[in-house]
């Protein structure tokens, strides 16, 4: 890669509040199930990820309509890795890829740094952050070789529909385009009806990875996926990976196939949503308390909110100078959405601070104080 720039996000994250291994194996309907064999050979492990953790990642994927197996999943050091691998297999320099926009950064930087054309695809605050497909069929090329998107959204908490979903996937079917869906916050949803994983829409020519991280709340194993239906992509994705890691850490392996179990999973999921539904509550009466300096879309999925603040004119402020004097003076952490989320020194996302909905109890002591702040701005 050349010209590769800092990651303006490398500080900051945004999961549900990680919990221990025993606080885990609380939340199971079985207390007594082991996290993992204390007889277990620390080996280097199956390169494709354990049996048990492929079944398990396959079944977080499938829908109704779709039963995915171990044969689509491929597992990796975290899911930004598993982008990684993809994004580095799936164009070449000179390519042009789509990608939705405002997302995490790596999925359309890397490309960039690779000589690919990269075009973003912006969501429509006025439209509740949804994007248009009309705009994505004008921005199709010759050399178009992916379609990157994020669902849920991570800053803006939107959730893109199946309808939408499919309406993208007829759009790249017709010049056989790949499809990349980042689902790490998946299947962290707080609205009905939820989407299905892109991956089991129908369209063979898509992929999409997720982690432990965000909806699961376990950043502290360093665990991702790659999900496909498309066997020579997967075979693709793991020649790109033998040059990087050979296996994931057996112990990571058998952290996550507990956690994704299902004698743990439905407590580990209800405990996580209740989490982020309740700090939407708080954000939302914080809105309305403040609906002369604060406006946003409530959040319908992932673990973010994206706040704009405005001045006492009713303008956006500047979102950096503001984040880094809230943090000076009140000890208060938001990640400024224009500066880490915002391309091309313009004012896209000006004034608004992406605000992590894991932990509820923290945001109870830190609104006051942001409130207090922005009323004295």
């Amino acid at each position: 890669m050349k010209n590769v720039q800092a990651f303006k996000m490398d500080q900051w994250s945004s999961y549900a509040s990680a919990l221990s291994v025993n606080d885990r194996r609380k939340l199971s309907s079985n207390p007594d199930l082991e996290v993992f064999d204390p007889e277990l050979k620390l080996t280097y492990g199956s390169f494709e990820g354990s049996l048990k953790l492929r079944e398990r990642i396959a079944e977080v994927h499938s829908s109704e309509e779709t039963k995915l197996t171990a044969d689509n999943v491929l597992v990796t050091p975290g899911s930004i890795m598993a982008n990684f691998l993809i994004l580095d297999t799936i164009y070449g320099s000179g390519d042009h890829i789509i990608c939705q926009y405002p997302t995490f950064g790596q999925l359309y930087r890397l490309p960039e740094f690779n000589d690919v054309d990269v075009g973003l695809w912006k969501m429509d605050e006025e439209n509740s952050w949804m994007p248009s497909i009309d705009e994505l069929v004008t921005m199709i090329k010759p050399n178009t070789k992916a379609i990157i998107l994020n669902n849920p959204s991570n800053p803006t908490g939107a959730v893109l529909p199946k309808e939408l979903l499919l309406q993208v996937a007829d759009v790249a079917s017709k010049s056989n385009i790949t499809i990349l869906c980042d689902e790490v916050f998946n299947p962290l949803f707080f609205t009905e009806p939820k989407p299905p994983s892109f991956v089991t829409l129908g369209y063979t020519n898509s992929v999409v990875t997720g982690s432990l991280s965000k909806a699961f709340a376990i950043p502290g194993v360093r665990l991702g996926w790659i999900v496909t239906q498309d066997a020579e992509l997967l075979r693709k994705v793991g020649t790109t990976r033998d040059y990087t890691t050979i296996s994931v850490s057996q112990l990571d392996d058998s952290v996550a196939a507990f956690a994704l179990g299902p004698a743990v999973l439905p407590g580990l999921m209800k405990r996580n949503l209740a989490l982020c539904e309740d700090s939407i509550s708080q954000i939302e009466d914080f809105v309305k308390r403040n609906e002369q300096r604060c406006r946003w879309i409530k959040s319908s999925g992932a673990g973010t909110a994206f706040v704009q603040v405005l001045d006492r004119d009713g303008k956006p402020v500047d979102d950096t100078a503001f984040s880094k004097k809230l943090s000076d003076e009140e000890s208060v952490c938001v990640i400024p959405g224009g500066h880490c989320f915002g391309e091309g020194g313009g004012d896209d996302f000006k004034g608004y601070v992406r605000i992590a909905l894991g932990d509820p109890e923290l945001l109870r002591e830190s609104l006051p104080l942001l409130e207090r702040f922005i009323q004295n701005m």
